[in-house]
């Protein structure tokens, strides 16, 4: 499929970038992003549309697979700057509600951040993003990032766990976001086939079961109603 959105991204960036760094504010503080650190990370955040035409919900996405490997020397400063970077686009791209999607296929353990790490994020964003934040739409969830959330739910708030909707593959996403302009990497799209082959074949397989029942419930009431047909 076609490569991610960018234009968006390098617009924002060339109106603030100034000798290497982006500038912004973070918790009433100035911060100077190192953008040549995050050049290669950038496409983890991107602009999919709004819900609807003329709807000002806008749709958020944040790619996985594009984080940074947590082996690498600089990690922890490359996270904190590409954090410091998605805040910033997040103010810039969100001026009234907004719906957060995170595709979570194709990306390996090694590239997820630690729950100490999300945990500084969330406490970081500030109070307009966390109320205008209507649902987090995570594609592709596997056991063990299921699990990561459930254990991290002391951690946040009601309001924002009870935001939370897992969608275990794209066509599933797209029921619930039919006017999305989302572009899907390459390898989620691989990834989407290897989840559509099963959670597909189960919704099919739970389909036909409750056809049959319906199927065996009507049989029985005919049987039932000729019974009494009969002894009338």
């Amino acid at each position: 499929m076609s490569s991610l959105l960018r234009s968006t991204s390098q617009d924002i960036d060339s109106e603030d970038e100034k000798e290497g760094y982006i500038s912004c504010v973070i918790d009433q503080t100035t911060v100077s992003i190192d953008a040549k650190i995050i050049k290669p990370f950038k496409g983890v955040i991107a602009q999919g549309g709004n819900l609807q035409e003329e709807n000002q919900t806008a749709i958020i996405a944040i790619y996985g697979c594009y984080l940074p490997d947590r082996r690498l020397r600089e990690y922890r400063y490359i996270i904190d700057q590409l954090f410091y970077y998605v805040y910033h686009k997040l103010e810039k791209m969100v001026t009234n509600d907004y719906v957060l999607v995170y595709f979570h296929g194709a990306t390996p353990k090694h590239r997820m951040p630690d729950l100490k790490f999300l945990r500084k994020c969330y406490q970081m964003i500030n109070l307009r993003l966390r109320k205008n934040l209507r649902s987090v739409y995570v594609v592709h969830p596997t056991r063990w990032l299921r699990t990561v959330i459930a254990l991290s739910r002391p951690f946040f708030s009601n309001k924002f766990y009870h935001k939370v909707r897992y969608m275990y593959t794209i066509a599933e996403l797209e029921r619930q976001l039919p006017n999305n302009h989302l572009q899907i990497p390459d390898m989620v799209e691989q990834m989407n086939w290897i989840f559509s082959q099963r959670y597909d074949r189960q919704s099919n397989a739970s389909h036909k079961q409750h056809q049959k029942q319906k199927e065996s419930t009507r049989s029985k009431l005919a049987n039932d109603s000729s019974i009494n047909e009969s002894t009338v």
